[in-house]
């Protein structure tokens, strides 16, 4: 393929990516199934362990758009402050109000004489005060500690704050335009996510390489964007050969063998980006769109909510538990008991995350853009549309 960077500008910073975004929304839902700390039918499913790899996607999903929406923009400091103002208003208040949440929860466990209503002390382990200081900063994600803590997977967000700074340096030096550019960052980022399968035996890596991944992730979707042409007329079929392939890994693969993901996570992205053939029809519906608006909530509020039910099974079900590979497991007994929980936990998980789309994660996204864009009237400069990331 060869691009015209300026067309492929103008196509894609004026248009919403319905089908990317529909996708996204997917990935979300796939996270839920990840973090199950019970057994159901589908805990032991290769595609269930290899869930994680959605972040994957994120990362790449994320490149992609920023620098659709930002990478011609960001030319002098000014600009710069524009779009670190967007992006902390994007992200930071609904962090902020979960782990509020979480300290809220730690405290009435305190009350409750630490440990009635939990088998850990309050501000202890894994909700520790240092964790809290971490995360408050977003700084979870860069191995400054050997676990995550409160709401793990916001881990990736932080993460993301990094990538972004690396973009802004990239895009102020004029390095970011440069279509020559692709093929170096293509090479350099397949490299590091094969190193992460090599040293790590999986791509599930947070604290320990997980900056390597989100920054490797994140390249390779502006390295789609510097690369799109105007119009693509295999992107259908590239679309649904990519996505089949891409659970065929997901189903089957084990360990780090999920690298192979990754080249078919960057054709998606490059190919439903033009929202175009029967795969994109699918993801632009109202209920899928929907899980696309809502998809960070999804994200953070998920494992909070599976900490809650946790903490009530353990209180009042009396429910034993042992120790999993990613934390505590509920014996729940029957698998079917533990099917009906999930689906418990992922209809509050809807709920409660268009609850804090439309009351947290939008009024701080306007508020944001109003700080931006009083910020850009200052220069004479008009901040425009921003595709959601």
């Amino acid at each position: 393929m060869r691009a015209s960077c300026a067309n492929a500008c103008a196509h894609m910073v004026s248009k919403r990516y319905l089908a990317l975004d529909g996708l996204r929304g997917v990935a979300a839902l796939a996270v839920i199934f990840y973090h199950a700390p019970w057994t159901t039918h589908f805990s032991n499913l290769e595609a269930t362990r290899n869930a994680y790899l959605a972040v994957d996607f994120f990362f790449i999903l994320s490149g992609f758009v920023i620098a659709a929406n930002y990478a011609r923009n960001i030319a002098d400091g000014r600009d710069l402050r524009v779009f670190l103002t967007k992006r902390f208003f994007r992200l930071y208040p609904l962090h902020f109000a979960i782990l509020a949440a979480l300290v809220g929860l730690e405290i009435l466990k305190w009350a409750a004489q630490s440990g009635r209503a939990s088998d850990v002390a309050p501000f202890t382990g894994p909700n520790s005060l240092s964790l809290l200081f971490e995360n408050l900063l977003m700084l979870q994600g860069l191995g400054l500690e050997s676990r995550l803590g409160w709401n793990p997977p916001a881990w990736s967000v932080g993460a993301e704050c990094v990538a972004y700074l690396l973009f802004a340096a990239a895009a102020i030096a004029g390095q970011v335009r440069r279509s020559a550019s692709v093929v170096a960052i293509c090479v350099l980022s397949l490299g590091a996510y094969l190193l992460i399968a090599l040293f790590q035996k999986t791509l599930d890596a947070t604290f320990i390489f997980g900056l390597v991944r989100c920054v490797a992730g994140f390249s390779l979707g502006v390295a789609v964007w510097l690369y799109s042409p105007a119009a693509w007329r295999a992107a259908p079929l590239v679309a649904t050969v990519a996505a089949l392939l891409a659970l065929t890994v997901a189903a089957l693969a084990p360990g780090g063998e999920t690298v192979a993901i990754i080249p078919l996570f960057v054709a998606l992205t490059a190919s439903l980006q033009y929202d175009r053939g029967l795969l994109a029809e699918r993801l632009s519906t109202p209920a899928i769109q929907f899980l696309g608006r809502a998809s960070y909530s999804i994200y953070l509020t998920h494992m909070p909510i599976f900490y809650i039910f946790t903490i009530v099974l353990k209180r009042v079900g009396h429910v034993p538990f042992h120790a999993g590979a990613h934390g505590q497991i509920l014996d729940i007994g029957s698998p079917w008991t533990g099917d009906l929980l999930f689906a418990g936990v992922v209809g509050v998980t809807l709920m409660t995350s268009w609850a804090t789309y439309r009351l947290i994660e939008e009024p701080g996204r306007r508020f944001g853009a109003r700080i931006a864009q009083s910020l850009a009237s200052r220069t004479g400069r008009q901040t425009g549309i921003e595709q959601s990331a």
